[in-house]
């Protein structure tokens, strides 16, 4: 990978000038999304009309003032979407191990490297095996970046869980960290039939699941021994859980929808069992006033 001196670092042109393309794997970005969580989704295809808008902020967000000009996408099967700026890499079928993924990203960026066209690359990828692309792309005089999500702010809890990850991440110049919550919104808004408007409890429970999985241990714990000093739940996680249910269900819950959602929230950090919410809890529920006000 090589570039022209004239274009190495963006010479020449002011911050507001350079010019950025990204280069995203579509199954990394459905799990830092949380999408195969046990969240309800049923596993419908991102929606990708709204991640541009979403990728230009956060590269705003990380202090890299440049354009986003096109967004690469390596998914398994056309999804029959048309988007402005965007490039569908369809990968051959049967690569479980991700080499093809890694095979057409290094090229893609090798040949905007060397042909000068950008400034910034932001890969959306896990695969450890891109870090020799990372290097010979900072080489090329390019700022290379990484998208994350919010594990990349605690580095040292990260190379603890995923190490490959970690490290792949510390090779960036920048990791450019968006929400979950903000990347599911985004990518599933079109995507799919709207969901039924009554939620099932096992759906409830769903979403309830997928939250409590992805937290590290060690919040976990914290929340575990908190919750008994509590009338209701943290305001935090309540506005967590309000939030995945309304990008998994297309609209807010209702009154009693939301008195289930937080007595499985309880439970499931409390580590009781499920079983006894479904089956007392219209004859013994949580009283009203033991429940925290939330704002729709």
């Amino acid at each position: 990978m090589h570039s022209s001196r004239h274009h190495s670092h963006g010479e020449g042109r002011s911050p507001a000038d350079l010019r950025a393309a990204a280069f995203i794997d579509a199954r990394f970005l459905r799990w830092l999304a949380r999408l195969d969580d046990a969240d309800g989704t049923g596993g419908a295809a991102p929606a990708r009309e709204g991640l541009n808008d979403l990728l230009q902020q956060s590269l705003g967000r990380a202090d890299l003032r440049c354009r986003l000009l096109r967004v690469y996408w390596y998914a398994e099967a056309d999804d029959q979407a048309t988007c402005d700026d965007q490039t569908l890499r369809v990968l051959p079928s049967g690569d479980a191990d991700g080499a093809a993924l890694v095979r057409h990203m290094a090229a893609d960026l090798q040949a905007l490297a060397a042909s000068g066209r950008i400034d910034v690359a932001l890969l959306g990828s896990d695969d450890d095996r891109l870090a020799p692309v990372v290097e010979a792309a900072k080489l090329a005089g390019l700022t290379v970046c990484l998208l994350a999500d919010e594990r990349a702010l605690t580095m040292p809890r990260l190379l603890q869980q995923d190490p490959n990850w970690a490290r792949l991440l510390r090779e960036a110049d920048r990791r450019v960290v968006v929400r979950s919550n903000d990347l599911a919104q985004a990518l599933l808004q079109g995507a799919g039939a709207p969901r039924s408007s009554a939620p099932r409890d096992e759906e409830l429970e769903g979403v309830v699941q997928g939250w409590w999985q992805g937290l590290p241990s060690e919040d976990q714990e914290a929340l575990r021994d908190e919750l008994p000093g509590l009338r209701g739940l943290p305001p935090e996680v309540d506005r967590e859980l309000l939030l995945r249910c309304k990008n998994v269900f297309n609209r807010g819950l209702s009154f009693p929808e939301k008195r289930m959602l937080r007595e499985y929230a309880r439970r499931i950090s409390l580590g009781e069992a499920l079983a006894t919410t479904r089956d007392v809890g219209s004859a013994n529920p949580v009283p009203d006033d033991a429940r925290m006000p939330v704002s729709e």
